[in-house]
């Protein structure tokens, strides 16, 4: 018997203060499309292209369809439901929109004639798909709970670098041709959450692991000597505690022996990360909302 063929795809619920007063509700807009080829009401989403990792794919549709640049935040639940031939299988974020995009008109496309920022409550009553109901009332209770306002903080393992001898400097290992590939790899991954600030131990692996996108995005690499293998949890801390206190998402990279302290001085569970790998932690406040892995 052939196997279910399964289809992937991303999209978001994009968010924005509601304009005026306050109101008695969470005070703000989702983004809804409509979709002429089935006159629906939904959420922007689409399938992932080959090779696409699915927050890229997330970020692009939702630029596709609506005409917004959004950063990624707090995750949402994933959503299934058969397809001819299959099964669709669909990742969400909420998502706000970075730039001036949001002011732009809406210039119609193939896929979707109308895009409107609604309320909630209004949403509810326009949205054509039960799950697409069910992803808003998630959102709704993020909302309730502050949660859907997350501040991002990726914590990076260094990608592969060359092995330690005694010719070579500790910090002057350099990454491995394949650690270089999983560098460029993570150009997108990171836009996809909007990182603003790229923070690194002094090491030239860590360096080298994150100048890719700072390069990408046109900002300086800010080294933390706090972030280094010869440091101490107290230095850690401190170091962590500055970093979750700024508002732009940040992505620190640092090494397997420091990690543990890293992720303690944010709250999270200890786990091991294989080299390029990182964990995305949304919090706000301090507390610690949700966290995803980026293999």
């Amino acid at each position: 018997m052939a196997s279910e063929r399964i289809t992937t795809a991303a999209g978001g619920i994009v968010w924005r203060k509601r304009p005026g007063p306050r109101r008695a509700d969470p005070g703000v807009e989702v983004l809804v499309v409509h979709r002429p080829s089935y006159d629906d009401w939904t959420f922007p989403k689409g399938k992932t292209d080959p090779g696409e990792t699915l927050q890229a794919t997330a970020v692009r549709e939702i630029a596709e369809e609506a005409g917004l640049r959004v950063r990624l935040g707090h995750p949402l639940q994933d959503i299934s439901y058969p397809i001819s031939g299959g099964t669709k299988h669909v990742s969400y974020w909420t998502a706000r929109v970075v730039g001036p995009d949001e002011d732009t008109p809406f210039v119609p496309n193939k896929e979707v004639d109308e895009t409107r920022w609604v309320a909630l409550r209004q949403a509810r009553r326009l949205l054509t798909y039960d799950h697409d109901g069910e992803l808003l009332a998630t959102f709704d209770d993020l909302c309730a709970r502050q949660a859907h306002r997350t501040r991002t903080l990726i914590v990076l393992r260094h990608a592969k670098a060359v092995s330690r001898t005694d010719e070579i400097d500790d910090l002057a290992r350099p990454l491995t041709s394949s650690g270089a590939t999983r560098a460029q790899d993570l150009v997108p991954l990171l836009g996809a959450y909007g990182v603003g600030r790229v923070v690194s131990s002094p090491a030239i692996r860590c360096a080298q692991t994150v100048e890719p996108y700072a390069h990408s995005i046109s900002t300086f690499l800010e080294i933390d000597d706090r972030l280094s293998e010869d440091t101490q949890p107290g230095q850690v801390r401190r170091s962590v505690d500055a970093l979750m206190d700024r508002k732009r998402p940040v992505v620190l990279c640092s090494h397997r022996p420091t990690l543990p302290w890293i992720l303690d001085a944010i709250g999270v569970p200890v786990q091991e990360l294989a080299p390029g790998q990182a964990v995305v932690v949304h919090h706000r406040k301090g507390v610690v909302h949700a966290t995803e892995d980026l293999l």
